[in-house]
């Protein structure tokens, strides 16, 4: 499948959160004093340092909008960005790889990840028409394990990068999720969270 001829914005709205393409002015030197943090700088195998503003600002601007977004995901009611994707797509294969960077969290502690993900990759499989989903995930990272658990995707292979914060290698497994199985993956969590919902309910007290 050839790239598309021209830029594909990419943009959708949540309930506290609405993700755009993220522009060179988007950048701070707020946004710049995340990579400072241990735990962001560890997730990604990076050392921990502040971000120098021109490069993050070339970094936003570098995207093309064809094989390479950058979606900034802002406070619905504030405007402050709090978090970016970077999806990178191979049109040849019709692929896409996604990498996360989250900053601050979200209104009432609500995860600015978990709930920006789910539209986003339900954008890239049914609106770009990709078939499938590769991820490399530092074996550490519990959260996305997990994510890909309840997919019941296990690693297709495992490799081991230098880090850059431990004496020890990090080890990287490596994923990838089909169309199909994001559906079904998708379908199975719409009806538990439907369930929770009744459940909430029926446990709220009855009017008299």
């Amino acid at each position: 499948m050839p790239a598309p001829a021209t830029p594909t914005e990419i943009r959708y709205e949540t309930e506290h959160y609405v993700v755009r393409p993220a522009a060179a002015s988007d950048a701070s030197e707020r946004v710049c004093a995340w990579f400072a943090n241990p735990q962001t700088a560890r997730m990604l195998n990076a050392p921990a340092r502040p971000m120098a503003l021109d490069a993050l600002q070339t970094y936003f601007a570098s995207h093309d909008g064809i094989s390479t977004h950058i979606l900034g995901v802002f406070d619905k009611e504030r405007g402050v960005l709090l978090g970016f994707w970077a999806v990178y797509v191979d049109w040849d294969h019709r692929e896409f790889q996604l990498n996360v960077v989250v900053g601050e969290r979200g209104p009432g502690g609500v995860g600015v990840r978990r709930e920006s993900q789910r539209p986003l990759i339900g954008v890239l499989f049914d609106d770009l028409d990709l078939e499938t989903m590769r991820a490399s995930v530092l074996a550490r990272n519990e959260k996305i394990e997990q994510r890909f658990e309840f997919w019941r995707v296990a690693p297709e292979h495992t490799s081991f990068s230098p880090s850059e914060n431990e004496p020890a290698p990090e080890e990287i497994h490596h994923y990838s999720i089909t169309r199909d199985q994001w559906r079904r993956a998708r379908e199975t969590r719409f009806d538990r969270d439907r369930l929770e919902k009744e459940r909430q309910q029926e446990a709220l007290p009855k009017a008299s």
